[in-house]
């Protein structure tokens, strides 16, 4: 199991960074602006090409690996 927290930045008109938490990778929590990751359970790979398409920085500040139960 893995616990991450990653930044995404967006620059140009509307710039901002917003937070994701993924557990097992899949989208558990998220800034407003990135609810829809949350809402559709968006995996860490969807995460990366979507931000990848819209030309969005993402960075992993934290990440924890944790024995499955």
């Amino acid at each position: 199991m893995i616990e991450v927290l990653a930044f995404v930045t967006a620059r140009g008109p509307k710039p901002f960074t917003a937070g994701i938490v993924l557990f097992d990778d899949v989208v558990v929590e998220a800034a407003p602006i990135l609810g829809f990751m949350k809402k559709n359970k968006f995996t860490r790979d969807q995460v990366r090409e979507y931000c990848r398409v819209k030309g969005w920085k993402i960075d992993v500040v934290y990440e924890e690996h944790r024995p499955d139960p």
